[in-house]
């Protein structure tokens, strides 16, 4: 009997070696599939997510402008003008103003932020005052300049003139859109460094003409 039970033992573990284990096939072979799927998913939902937040046009994504940096004074009254040679209005809300730290990159932490709601017209000039107190904020302030916009933002940093600096305008998330440089000793006492022509052109010396199109000294 005993030899019997063994023989009968055996034959049975024989049969389910061939065939008992087909019942949990799927579940086996079920598990590295979806394994493999959710694999596939997770890499198609980063991509999706990378492809519309850093590498999208959303605030991660490439921004671009009209307004470039127009005039800089780094002598006597210290003050940036922007200016938008563009066909249409340009939404600066957001949008960051810096001068350039000792490796000669946009200094961000420092960088004048402009409050939502600001917009140059195509044609028009915003004006930025340098050297302002941080506590006052950036504005906008009706005190600016005696002879210029009525109205301007402030900015905690100046340009040096004997240093020379470049002027980079940012987009919110710190890309450089347009940048100006103010080379060393560029200008004399009563001239500027701006674009000739007014708005398109390369950087030469200037006339100070605070809100409105440059000319030639």
């Amino acid at each position: 009997m005993i030899t019997n039970l063994r023989f009968t033992m055996l034959f049975a573990a024989a049969l389910c070696a061939a065939g008992c284990g087909s019942d949990d096939e799927p579940a086996g072979s079920g598990t590295p599939g979806a394994g493999a799927t959710t694999t596939s998913q997770a890499s198609s939902g980063t991509g999706g997510t990378g492809g519309s937040g850093s590498g999208g046009t959303g605030t991660g994504g490439d921004v671009t402008t009209t307004v470039v940096v127009n005039e800089i004074s780094a002598k006597g009254s210290d003050w940036i003008e922007l200016g938008n040679p563009g066909s249409a209005a340009a939404d600066l809300g957001g949008f960051g103003l810096c001068d350039s730290d000792e490796s000669g990159l946009c200094n961000t932490g420092d960088a004048l932020r402009f409050p939502e709601g600001t917009e140059l017209a195509p044609g028009e000039y915003l004006l930025v005052l340098g050297d302002q107190a941080v506590e006052v904020g950036p504005g906008p302030h009706t005190t600016c300049l005696a002879e210029g916009p009525s109205s301007c933002f402030y900015a905690t940093w100046k340009v040096s003139a004997s240093r020379g600096e470049t002027v980079f305008l940012i987009s919110p998330n710190d890309q450089v859109l347009n940048q100006l440089e103010y080379p060393i000793e560029a200008a004399a006492d009563g001239q500027t460094w701006g674009r000739l022509p007014d708005l398109t052109g390369q950087g030469g010396v200037t006339a100070p003409t605070p809100g409105a199109a440059n000319a030639a000294p």
